[in-house]
């Protein structure tokens, strides 16, 4: 009964899309700016730093007061609820079933379920953000380090957070296919 209510929850909680209601309130429709997505990064480049980390704020906490919430009732109840607002972010029946691409709420729900892990992980994405100076090549390789950072870090290994540190980069490097594709052609632009 907790996991399908973690879940169900997390999902609705993780679907409401901040960085389009951010960027309608400042005039804009951020699905047709920049680069069409409606997370942070964008409202970032398109609306305003201050936006942009306002709603980044917000998508992160989608991630961890749920995933907060059911872990302390089970850990299954904390997985599933990082998946559920992972799926909401990405799918949000309020455009269309499009939204995000999951980073800003799946980093809140890591943070809340394996807190050493998150923080190693956003170590990384900052150093390949630096180097790099795109936030893509930050998050897909943040997102390459959980599954690696958590089968070092983990006492004991639980297998469902397990499972939900694989399924997370492979949910990451979907939403960032085109991302990827302009990476490889030199096209994706830097941050700063």
């Amino acid at each position: 009964m907790w996991e399908a209510a973690a879940f169900v929850g997390s999902y609705i909680l993780g679907s409401i899309p901040f960085g389009y209601i951010v960027g309608k309130i400042k005039g804009y429709d951020i699905r047709k700016e920049g680069s069409g997505n409606i997370g942070s990064t964008n409202v970032f480049r398109v609306v305003g730093k201050k936006e942009g980390i306002f709603v980044f704020v917000l998508d992160f906490l989608k991630g961890f007061l749920p995933v907060l919430y059911f872990a302390d009732i089970s850990v299954l109840g904390g997985v599933l609820a990082l998946l559920g607002a992972i799926a909401g972010h990405m799918t949000t029946p309020f455009l269309r079933f499009k939204g995000g691409k999951g980073v800003a709420a799946g980093f809140g729900g890591v943070v809340a379920l394996m807190p050493l892990t998150a923080v190693l992980a956003f170590g990384i994405w900052v150093l390949l953000v630096g180097i790099f100076r795109r936030v893509s090549v930050g998050s897909l390789g943040a997102a390459l380090s959980l599954p690696i950072l958590y089968l070092f870090l983990a006492e004991p290994m639980l297998k469902s957070v397990l499972f939900i540190s694989i399924l997370i980069p492979i949910l990451v490097f979907i939403t960032h296919r085109k991302n990827i594709r302009k990476l490889i052609k030199g096209e994706e632009e830097p941050v700063f």
